[in-house]
């Protein structure tokens, strides 16, 4: 299942470079310098020029601390190593092919303390941290009250991994895979119910005005593993949460990719 929302990660966006040229002191002939640290006269070919996002892994951890831009042809074989400290990883980090560049030239890259690199696999992986999400509905308001329910949804951490990126024509949108979503989730959805009471000389009772509130209702459900919308309805209804299923509409958008769809 592949990844369609965007996820709290750090995204590095990195301009990538073209192979430089100079001319000489007689300006009769153009100097290349080509990604693998050579130069010669003749202009570089596609393989040459190509560029890619490269990421610097601790080997002790596995946590990738950055990406770099770096020539595919120079350091596509994963066997080159970082000769000086980068991003807090010290000198002999490996640097580890993590995408190509886009149409438009640019690289894209995934770092932090939740992405790690598995050498056996050759596959980088990603954990999302727990998450709540929660909104406030008024259901009813008068002049002396208002009743508002706070639906909340905590999520437990998912995890994700992917291979070498070809970002060729995904504008550096990178692709990832859920790993065992119907184990490695779950799901907590609970409703709080209010009523605020204002006096009678306000023309509109909202939480600010009140004069006091009284939880009328506290509901909540939980999941212990990925579940389709139609399952977690059932499951709302069998178990007659009124309040939550009240606003099952307002849960489903919240609960966004937790669902099968």
């Amino acid at each position: 299942m592949q990844n369609r929302f965007t996820i709290s990660l750090k995204l590095t966006l990195l301009g990538a470079f073209l192979i430089a040229h100079s001319l000489n002191a007689n300006a009769s002939e153009t100097i290349y310098h080509y990604g693998d640290g050579t130069s010669g006269t003749t202009a570089p070919t596609p393989a040459q020029s190509a560029v890619g996002g490269f990421a610097v892994v601790n080997p002790e951890t596995g946590v990738v601390h950055g990406v770099i831009v770096g020539s595919i042809q120079y350091f596509g074989g994963n066997d080159r190593t970082m000769s000086h400290e980068y991003m807090g990883c010290p000198a002999g980090c490996l640097i580890v092919q993590q995408s190509t560049s886009d149409q438009n030239g640019n690289v894209a890259g995934v770092h932090g303390p939740n992405v790690t690199y598995n050498d056996n696999r050759n596959v980088f992986q990603v954990a999302e941290s727990n998450t709540t999400q929660s909104q406030t509905v008024t259901e009813s308001a008068s002049n002396t009250s208002a009743i508002e329910t706070e639906v909340s949804v905590s999520r437990s951490v998912r995890n994700y991994e992917f291979g070498v990126q070809d970002l060729t024509n995904t504008n550096g949108v990178f692709q990832m895979t859920e790993v065992a979503p119907a184990q490695n989730t779950s799901a907590q959805i609970g409703a709080t119910t209010k009523e605020y009471a204002c006096s009678d000389r306000e023309m509109i009772c909202s939480r600010m005005l009140s004069s006091s509130s009284k939880t009328i209702v506290e509901e909540s459900v939980s999941f212990g593993e990925r579940s389709t919308s139609t399952q977690v309805q059932e499951k709302v209804i069998a178990e007659a949460k009124n309040k939550v299923r009240e606003q099952i509409s307002l849960i489903l958008s919240m609960l966004e990719r937790w669902l099968i769809n």
